[in-house]
């Protein structure tokens, strides 16, 4: 088996060191090379052909972003950004997803590092192995023939679609991971101003990143977006984004942030939230969980289902990483396998038509 080839481009000689050590510390990765700066890393990427970049964001004379458009126009690999914990570094970060990025780590604080290494070495080798072969398609989202995407039975897809439901939605819940920034800058921005119920999302991100993204988000949708804060009253028509390093639940028309849940190895989780709106809406609720590494989803979506609600699964081919959806449709308890690009109007469309029910 081939070892994964990987390129570091770093302008700090620290940073550069610990990344090589933990590349080398792994049996199936290779360190190839590095460069301090994109200037130098654009003359180097051909002749090393790597098969997946870390890439800092603040760097001389050719700086992560410039970098990045470069290499998505030239020759498309999967960058992984290394971004500074700070809210300029949050927003830089979303900006390179929007380019291309496939996902971002965070780089500790120097006075940190020893502290976080193991963690930063788990994080980086598992996101390295994710996407090592992540292939770039022109386009981007599969079409299919049927409206309503693919109703699944016993966990897996079926071509007999049973009527959507005659129950109506109280809420709307989303949850994703990576490569869900993307996604729900693809979807969020597209429904309706009167969509006519609160929605409700996780994103797993830290703190700072879930502020600018909502930030983000409102800057780009008629609906209006904020980060969840702790004894907020639910409002329809208004999107609640997860603030990271936190837990959000809905309890009685109102959002609390607290942890309620503090061996969770997701902060925000979405199965912590699922769980709760199932009990504040019981079926009266639309779930839908997007693209994500890992599983969390599974349980809390299997458990709207159960409860009487609507679920609905990104597909496989317009996933990034399709480990939360393949997780929530193996429980058998998802009821649409749906491509990103029409997740966005058939939220609409149920909405809008179960308003008469």
């Amino acid at each position: 088996m081939n070892k994964i080839k990987v390129f570091v481009i770093d302008d700090s000689p620290i940073y550069r060191e610990v990344m090589k050590n933990i590349i080398e510390s792994d049996p199936d990765l290779e360190y190839v090379g590095f460069a301090a700066n994109g200037a130098v890393a654009v003359k180097k990427l051909d002749l090393l052909n790597p098969d997946i970049i870390t890439l800092d964001i603040e760097m001389p004379e050719m700086n992560g972003i410039d970098t990045l458009r470069y290499i998505m126009k030239n020759n498309p690999k999967p960058v992984i950004m290394v971004s500074s914990f700070t809210r300029d570094g949050a927003d830089i970060t979303l900006q390179a997803l929007e380019i291309g990025a496939v996902d971002y780590i965070q780089k500790p604080e120097y006075n940190e590092l020893e502290y976080n290494l193991n963690f930063l070495r788990s994080v980086l080798i598992e996101k390295i192995k994710a996407f090592a072969n992540f292939k770039f398609h022109k386009n981007k989202f599969k079409n299919i023939t049927e409206e309503d995407g693919f109703p699944v039975v016993g966990g897996l897809p079926s071509f007999d679609i049973p009527k959507i439901r005659n129950k109506p939605i109280d809420a709307i819940c989303i949850g994703s991971s990576t490569g869900g920034t993307v996604a729900l800058t693809e979807i969020i921005p597209k429904l309706r101003k009167d969509i006519g119920v609160p929605v409700f999302v996780v994103q797993h991100m830290p703190k700072m990143y879930t502020k600018s993204f909502a930030a983000r988000l409102n800057s780009l949708s008629e609906l209006e977006i904020v980060e969840g804060a702790n004894n907020d009253f639910v409002i329809s028509n208004k999107v609640y984004i997860a603030p990271g390093g936190h837990q959000m639940r809905v309890v009685g028309g109102k959002i609390i942030v607290d942890d309620c849940e503090p061996g969770n190895v997701h902060k925000p989780s979405v199965d912590v939230l699922f769980r709760s709106v199932r009990t504040e809406y019981r079926e009266r609720v639309l779930a839908v969980i997007l693209t994500g590494m890992g599983s969390d989803g599974a349980a809390g979506i299997a458990e709207i289902k159960d409860a009487g609600g609507f679920t609905v699964a990104q597909d496989e081919e317009s996933c990034v990483v399709f480990g939360m959806p393949g997780s929530a449709i193996k429980t058998g308890k998802v009821d649409r396998i749906m491509p990103l690009n029409k997740i966005a109007n058939f939220i609409n469309d149920i909405a809008e038509y179960l308003k008469g029910y």
